[in-house]
């Protein structure tokens, strides 16, 4: 559909134009409290709405297909996730009291009492006992339990979300065909411009929570267990660092493996830090490469520098939702770049002005 419009404004247009964008940003300002768990909402929508639309033909109600994703998130996703943070929020919270009143694993960093440090060149045990570990521990521990019990700091709040979140996904997967003619109706685009920005971000929101988040968490899982296996205080806590730090390119989960690994070593469990070894190499890096092309395959490819960039700006300027956030943006600026360079614009306006 071409779209045309009068370039000459009048005082009617330009007074409804004020008119919108002032009741435009006072409804923001309605939902501005709610947007993160709305943007949230969208992208759960957006990864569901393949198999919702498989299911709606199986059931014929679009209704009753969308209540079933819905109930089907809450009991095998955020279920799992809430016992999973209070888990956290336990042993982070054991982590600071036993960082703070028990200090006796320094002694094997000691190098006066460790035999491995002792074999050590003189500059390296220098520098090993320049590093206040015992400072830095508590440090971790005490961010890990003031982030993670934020989460539960007000109950009612975390109620109010959990209902609108399930509430607007339910919503968006009954409507997405009406709100998708929506956006293309009132964009001034060509409604094949509008498809292939659309599709460039759907296309990234899953490669996104696929190819990096879903891929992330399953290495952090992995490792957590093998952390619960051989015995790392605040296994669950690792491994959802572990789980950030498959994110970063090049070093990925060895950012958080190996120190784990090497605290084993130094406190004397030679044979539990050789066991945790060979279940990262096996089992954590195998993830990597064959869970990974399975769910990267058939989705958008950006550059992981970009990616990673966008991950961590996004997480600082929305918090936890902008690790989809900001690859999302990201990926509508890409899109619109690649539509400039294909030549699309130019080529309409060369024909409204022939």
């Amino acid at each position: 559909m071409t779209k045309s419009f009068t370039p000459h404004m009048t005082i009617e247009k330009w007074f409804f134009l004020l008119l919108t964008t002032v009741v435009v940003y006072l409804f923001w300002q309605v939902l501005e409290p709610f947007i993160l768990v709305l943007l949230l909402a969208g992208v759960v929508a957006i990864i569901l709405s393949p198999v919702e639309h498989r299911l709606r033909k199986i059931v014929k109600i679009p209704r009753l297909s969308a209540a079933i994703m819905s109930l089907g998130v809450f009991f095998l996703i955020f279920i799992p996730l809430l016992v999973t943070l209070v888990i956290m929020a336990t042993q982070a919270s054991e982590l600071v009291q036993t960082a703070t009143e028990n200090q006796s694993w320094l002694e094997h960093l000691d190098p006066a009492t460790s035999p491995f440090i002792q074999s050590l060149p003189e500059p390296v045990q220098n520098e090993i006992n320049a590093i206040d570990l015992s400072e830095i521990g508590r440090s971790v521990a005490t961010w890990a339990f003031e982030n993670v019990g934020s989460l539960f700091s007000s109950t009612t709040k975390l109620v109010l979300n959990t209902f609108i979140f399930f509430l607007c996904l339910y919503y968006l997967l009954v409507d997405r065909k009406k709100l998708y003619d929506e956006a293309l109706m009132l964009s001034p685009l060509e409604d094949k411009i509008d498809s292939k920005i659309l599709k460039r971000v759907v296309g990234t929101v899953r490669s996104v929570v696929f190819g990096v988040l879903l891929l992330a968490i399953i290495q952090g899982i992995i490792a957590g267990i093998g952390m619960t296996i051989f015995g790392v205080p605040g296994a669950s806590i690792w491994g959802a660092l572990t789980a950030v730090s498959a994110m970063v390119p090049f070093v990925g989960t060895g950012l958080v493996l190996i120190p784990a690994i090497l605290y084993l070593f130094f406190t004397g469990s030679t044979g539990t830090a050789i066991g945790l070894l060979i279940w990262s190499v096996i089992f954590v890096s195998m993830a990597d490469n064959l869970i990974g092309p399975y769910l990267i395959g058939g989705t958008t490819h950006m550059h992981s520098f970009l990616v990673l960039l966008a991950v961590l700006g996004g997480l600082s300027a929305f918090g936890s939702v902008g690790a989809i956030a900001g690859p999302t943006i990201l990926a509508a600026l890409l899109a619109l770049i690649e539509l400039y360079k294909s030549g699309i614009l130019t080529t309409r306006k060369l024909q409204e002005t022939t």
